[in-house]
């Protein structure tokens, strides 16, 4: 009896087995929703800034002198291009990767060193896929193209690499590992990466797809190369919601910038619902501020539907139905993610959880100034 006993005290219950079984299927249809969702949301940030390929490349001919040599007339726009160029040369980066990883040996700092070695595979990564895609896309750079017109034609010839920008992905690629290595520095480091971003296009090397596929391919390759190898599936999925989100920003940005205001009923209702969702999501975030940390699951789920509220309103105050569609499946890859984002990543010190709520607080109200008084103001819509 006994025997019988020890026998079947190791049986697995097969009620458990189905229930993790079918529990890992939804995670699984749950992930590859979110996947597509992202890859949808991309897709249209991508197609919107399309529309000013051609304006902006012809803005910026318009301020160039072509004679002795390529030379922007306006002060501002010269120095963006030649700093901007130099800062995204790959070899300046290398060497960026190779002061970190001499830094960490020599003071033995940790962070220096896993700084130094993962700027460098994601320096590495994103420069495989960008040179793959650059020969097999074959599109033209902007001074070989005077339409709008292009299709793919595989090519290694020079000047038939402009789609997606090598800078500008090496840029973002390098400063998405160093912002998630030392969080305080993030802002600097990803506003360097969008300065390189912009004296791409400012030197007429790409149109702005091209920098925003860059940017978003930079981006996706510094967080898998942040990560641990064996979390790359769940680092792309995240990877790919946050370049979509960016990407979505950044369409949002230029749309409003360059396009009018909305007459009609949708001028009136798309802002003030816009405005609502975004205090409202503001108002969310209170908790952040009334908590000693922000790794408890109460303050976590504010920030989370904080977040969408804001994304969702700030889309909305844009006018565009183009950029609330792409933001919408943005907010739905978030939501379908949320909670498989590391915990370590909402940890933190009160101080650093004020500062970044502060640095919240302040980006959003300096967007809503954007797109309430900065409407049509770019010379290129």
């Amino acid at each position: 009896m006994s025997t019988h006993d020890e026998s079947t005290a190791f049986v697995p219950d097969r009620g458990s087995i189905g229930l993790r079984t079918e529990r890992r299927g939804v995670r699984a249809v749950l992930g590859m929703t979110s996947v597509c969702c992202s890859g949808a949301a991309l897709a249209l940030a991508v197609l919107g800034v399309s529309q000013f390929d051609l304006p902006i490349v012809g803005y910026v001919r318009s301020v160039t002198v072509h004679v002795p040599w390529q030379k922007l007339t306006i002060p501002w726009m010269a120095f963006t291009s030649d700093v901007g160029n130099w800062i995204g040369e790959g070899t300046h980066l290398v060497w960026l990767s190779i002061a970190l990883l001499l830094v960490g040996r020599i003071w033995t700092r940790l962070a220096f060193t896993k700084a130094g070695v993962q700027t460098l595979i994601a320096h590495g990564l994103v420069t495989v896929v960008v040179i793959g895609l650059k020969h097999l896309i074959g599109r033209p750079r902007p001074k070989f193209t005077h339409s709008g017109e292009w299709h793919i034609d595989p090519t290694w010839t020079s000047g038939f690499d402009s789609f997606p920008s090598g800078h500008t992905g090496a840029s973002f690629a390098v400063a998405t590992v160093l912002a998630k290595r030392f969080p305080a520095l993030a802002p600097l480091c990803i506003g360097i990466a969008v300065f390189v971003t912009l004296s791409r296009v400012l030197r007429g090397s790409h149109f702005p797809t091209d920098v925003l596929m860059g940017a978003c391919l930079g981006a996706l390759s510094g967080l898998i190369a942040a990560a641990p190898l064996k979390h790359w599936r769940a680092s792309f999925q995240t990877g790919l919601q946050r370049t979509a989100i960016g990407a979505c920003a950044a369409l949002g940005l230029l749309w409003s910038v360059s396009t009018p205001s909305e007459e009609g009923i949708s001028g009136i209702l798309m802002p003030g619902v816009g405005l609502v969702a975004t205090a409202s999501g503001l108002w969310l975030r209170k908790t952040m501020w009334t908590k000693k940390t922000g790794s408890d699951q109460s303050s976590r789920l504010s920030a989370d539907s904080s977040f969408l509220l804001i994304a969702g309103g700030l889309a909305s105050m844009t006018m565009s139905w183009h950029v609330v569609a792409a933001t919408g499946l943005a907010c739905v890859a978030y939501w379908l993610n949320i909670g498989r984002v590391p915990q370590e990543e909402s940890q933190g010190t009160r101080t650093w959880s004020i500062a970044r709520e502060s640095l919240v607080l302040v980006g959003v109200l300096v967007v809503v100034m954007i797109l309430y008084g900065g409407r049509d103001m770019m010379p290129f819509g």
